[in-house]
């Protein structure tokens, strides 16, 4: 049935809850869980005024990313889950589907972010961009 599922994390309350989820049906269905998380730098880009930050930036946010990994992982293995982890740089909603696509994954689990106003018109959410351009079936948590 779900012989592999892709969950994708950022740290956010919804992605925690997500990855409680993509862990439980991983268990139940014995499927391999992959971990996903983005870094986008194109964001994080904008912020800084002084560029000879940026090497600093990146190297915090792979320490960061790295981290949320570890724990993410080491919460599905506690669990008997077989679980691999992925981390992607660049535009999240791409990253997230080509994983998906490249590794022939059954389902996409990850959260929802709940973006508001203008930034949602401007950019719309990754999880509204993920369920509307990935062949794969995504369950969006809230």
């Amino acid at each position: 049935m779900l012989k592999k599922i892709l969950v994708a994390i950022d740290g956010s309350p919804q992605s925690s809850k997500a990855l409680d989820i993509a862990i439980d049906m991983a268990k139940r269905f014995e499927s391999k869980l992959y971990i996903v998380h983005v870094i986008e730098e194109q964001k994080y880009m904008l912020a800084i005024n002084y560029p000879p930050a940026y090497p600093e930036m990146v190297d915090s946010l792979l320490k960061n990313a790295k981290e949320l990994l570890d724990e993410a992982a080491k919460k599905a293995m506690e669990q008997g889950v077989n679980a691999e982890q992925l981390l992607e740089r660049g535009d999240a909603a791409s990253k997230i589907i080509d994983a998906a696509d490249n590794l022939c994954v059954d389902m996409i689990v990850m959260g929802s972010r709940g973006l508001r106003g203008v930034t949602k018109f401007l950019l719309g959410s990754v999880s509204e961009r993920v369920v509307k351009y990935s062949k794969r079936p995504v369950m969006v948590i809230k």
